[in-house]
């Protein structure tokens, strides 16, 4: 046992190098098909994800600003937060759900307004640095005269493909609504190029991820690798959940026969 444990401790950047290789297969396998070995690490990695969570919520928020600061500053009143934090699980309650209530009410009107005072200071200076100079003049360059130009141009437009007030009867109103209705689909059509572009970014990382390992590791690093995703796929079909029989004389869409009435008395 000791021997292992020095060879593990002498060899963790290659353990660790080779337990992520196992696990960007298994993610990657999803590629082929649904299978079993993908399913195994997707619920490995929610649960790692999950348990996380509940680290870095007691590490980063409530351990500094509630524990700390009962116990360590004195401030005791925040242990009122405590009961009024339980009173959400009485959704689980049918009797007293009335309870959560007032707390989910609460946090939802606390939430609203802050997401109103949000919406304020993001939308308004957003309005007020629409209204630009669209002039050449003193201290504004024509060619910034220009890109103001075209920025009010396709605002506009955008506007009036949204603005419903006015019949889209008009050739003039027609236009400028199909114009910005153009100017959207490009808008829209460059965040997918961003977002497909990062999404590559970050299956070229794990592909390099990938062929540095195959190119640095030995024979026995590739045979323990294939080894280890076999002995996981066993353990999995060995011990995995079975689904429960199904019932004779009940078949698939065909309702269940209803026992005779001695036998419910009995």
């Amino acid at each position: 046992m000791s021997g292992i444990i020095s060879y593990m401790s002498n060899h963790v950047v290659g353990i660790s190098t080779a337990l992520g290789v196992i696990c960007t297969l298994a993610i990657f396998s999803i590629l082929y098909k649904e299978n079993p070995y993908y399913r195994l690490f997707e619920h490995i990695f929610i649960g790692l994800a999950c348990g996380q969570g509940v680290y870095m919520t007691w590490t980063d928020m409530l351990k500094p600003k509630w524990w700390d600061v009962m116990f360590v500053q004195g401030q005791w009143w925040w242990a009122l937060a405590l009961p009024a934090g339980l009173m959400f699980y009485f959704v689980f309650s049918k009797k007293n759900a009335w309870i959560s209530k007032l707390m989910f009410g609460f946090l939802m009107g606390l939430g609203a307004g802050m997401a109103f005072q949000d919406f304020a200071n993001t939308t308004i200076p957003q309005v007020r640095g629409s209204f630009k100079p669209v002039i050449p003049a003193p201290g504004i360059p024509t060619t910034e005269a220009i890109n103001n130009f075209v920025f009010v141009f396709i605002l506009i437009t955008i506007m009036s493909y949204f603005f419903f007030s006015i019949d889209h009867k008009t050739k003039t109103m027609r236009g400028s609504a199909k114009l910005g209705r153009w100017f959207l689909m490009f808008a829209f059509g460059a965040m997918f190029g961003s977002t497909v572009m990062a999404r590559m970014a970050l299956f070229i990382g794990r592909l390099d991820y990938l062929i540095s390992w195959g190119t640095s590791v030995s024979l026995l690093g590739w045979i323990i690798t294939i080894g280890i995703i076999a002995l996981i796929l066993i353990l999995y079909f060995l011990f995995r959940p079975q689904p429960p029989k199904k019932m004779e004389g009940v078949y698939a869409g065909e309702p269940a026969k209803e026992l005779p009435a001695e036998a419910t008395e009995s």
